[in-house]
């Protein structure tokens, strides 16, 4: 069974006398600083296991049904990876070693949810991995378009 995680960004009390504390997943977005414009854009989304002891996380969708979120700087979203998609209600099993990650990579192309090219400019991007009890997200990342 899969303990509760916490959740990146949420807050934690100390374990209560005689329970053990949970160990936590890290999740990092990795993309480049800056593109130029029309460039198709890596993205990977990495979860990593930074505890002395394995982890199990069930995550759901085959393949995993991650999610990468593009903003504006005012917070308009700009392109999600997952919107109007349908994930399998499937769920996969994944333990993490101590000191083991799992990377999920994907691509955008500069269109905003609608197909339509995005203007050069700054931009906030983030990762969110969904787990079958929550979802873990990442740090935001600046990403700058342009010539």
């Amino acid at each position: 069974m899969l303990a509760a995680l916490l959740l990146a960004g949420g807050d934690a009390a100390a374990p209560a006398p005689g329970e053990a504390s949970v160990a936590q997943p890290t999740v990092e977005l990795d993309v480049a600083p800056s593109v130029g414009v029309g460039d198709t854009v890596e993205l990977t989304l990495r979860v990593r296991n930074d505890g002395p002891d394995s982890i199990d996380l069930e995550l759901p969708g085959r393949p995993v049904a991650f999610d990468v979120v593009v903003v504006r700087p005012d917070g308009g979203e700009v392109w999600r990876r997952l919107r109007d998609a349908v994930s399998p209600s499937i769920l996969m099993l994944l333990r993490l070693g101590p000191g083991e990650s799992r990377k999920f990579t994907t691509t955008w192309a500069q269109r905003d949810n609608a197909g339509r090219p995005v203007a050069p400019g700054r931009y906030t991007v983030y990762g969110v991995l969904p787990l079958s009890a929550g979802r873990l997200t990442t740090a935001r990342r600046e990403l700058v378009v342009g010539p």
